[in-house]
């Protein structure tokens, strides 16, 4: 099936010019989003989900009747606002409740206790305190003196009644206090709030520390760098080292062109998102390695040919095959963004972003790029007696 008429040759290559301009700005207005965005309090930038910036997510359902605002009501009381709340999917009942601290309120409520227990025994009385202020919802409090539990819990009470006093089981005279989990007091707020447990489901808690947070962003961008370090391998494996830079930095703008446009319409990156851009990475290099492939076959068949020439016919002959496989890749996508739910719409509208711009890179970056690069690194070929040719970049300078 051929979607482009046979014969059909468009000056693809003779416009490099024009469409790497266009690109370098794209990518370069991409990573000022995304890195001007995390280093300025931009409107426009990286927004970090739970997997990469840390924090609580409570993911609940309300009962038919109540919304966002009661949600948002009841939870101003323990000093939410009602940007921590977000509807989730289109059902107007479920609900996003999110928390940028895993601990949230623990550091606060650690501190009076410490000052509660110092108040009451005297500074000397007390060893140390210890919690970890950005994850830990349990505080050590170790006396030099034998106490009473029941004293110590009884002066804590009076704090808060939720919180749990027990004996250390690793420090001699030890008491670990417990402080109510972020999701325990949500509930416990939004049944008070929404008139009982039964008016709300709690679906599903995800808790990321920062310091998980940061390691999996990183290992995320290490994963992104390292698959392109090996892709550039490979295709100068495969093919020819003239071959090699064009690929990755197709890559690389596709990958930056659509962090970029995330940034621009505030949509969430998560371990998910990561997942797209390297199936993104994957795609592209699949029809970027069907035009190499051509380029390579109509290089022996026409070595006296000028190699612009050998490029454009060779875009064009599979022309048809990359519009069909992009045509249908964006149909089965286009599915997932309408019908596959909010879980899976953000991947699904990576890949769909990924995919456009793939097929314009294949087109408009990789293939030029091995004219751009034959002052450096002329194209090799092996004719059908084996022998040796190398195109000299003295013929093909002219041509950049």
């Amino acid at each position: 099936m051929q979607i482009v008429k046979p014969g059909t040759n468009l000056d693809f290559v003779g416009k490099r010019r024009t469409f790497g301009i266009a690109s370098l700005v794209a990518v370069t207005v991409s990573w000022m989003l995304a890195i001007g965005g995390s280093m300025v309090d931009l409107p426009v930038g990286p927004r970090y989900g739970v997997d990469f910036a840390g924090g609580t997510q409570i993911h609940v359902s309300l009962a038919e009747g109540l919304g966002i605002e009661d949600i948002r009501r009841g939870l101003s009381e323990i000093g939410l606002s009602g940007d921590n709340v977000q509807e989730f999917g289109g059902s107007g009942q479920e609900f996003q409740i999110r928390v940028e601290s895993v601990n949230f309120g623990a550091s606060d409520f650690f501190e009076s206790a410490k000052a509660k227990l110092q108040s009451v025994y005297g500074e000397g009385k007390w060893s140390s305190f210890e919690w970890n202020e950005a994850e830990s919802v349990n505080m050590t409090a170790i006396s030099a003196d034998p106490m009473a539990l029941e004293e110590v819990a009884a002066h804590l009470h009076a704090l808060d009644p939720e919180v749990k006093v027990s004996e250390s089981k690793v420090e001699h005279n030890g008491f670990v206090v417990s402080y109510p989990g972020l999701t325990d007091k949500v509930k416990a707020q939004l049944s008070g709030a929404l008139g009982g447990d039964d008016k709300f489901e709690v679906l599903a808690v995800e808790m990321v520390g920062p310091t998980v947070g940061a390691e999996l962003r990183r290992n995320g961008l290490l994963s992104i760098f390292f698959s392109l370090i090996l892709i550039l391998v490979y295709v100068a494996f495969r093919f020819d080292l003239s071959f090699a830079p064009g690929a990755v930095v197709a890559l690389f703008h596709d990958v930056s062109i659509t962090i970029g446009i995330f940034c621009l319409i505030g949509h969430e990156f998560t371990l998910p998102t990561v997942g797209a851009l390297l199936t993104i990475v994957g795609y592209s290099l699949n029809d970027t390695i069907v035009v190499y492939d051509r380029i390579r076959e109509n290089l022996r068949r026409f070595p006296r040919r000028d190699i612009t020439e050998v490029i454009n016919v060779s875009l064009n002959e599979t022309l048809s095959r990359t519009l069909l496989t992009s045509i249908t890749t964006l149909i089965a996508v286009t599915m997932l963004i309408a019908f596959g739910g909010p879980i899976i719409r953000d991947f699904a509208l990576a890949l769909a972003i990924g995919v456009v711009i793939g097929t314009y890179s294949s087109i408009y970056v990789a293939s030029p790029m091995i004219v751009v690069l034959q002052r450096w690194l002329p194209v090799e070929v092996r004719d059908d007696s084996s022998e040796l040719k190398a195109r000299s970049s003295a013929n093909y300078g002219a041509q950049i």
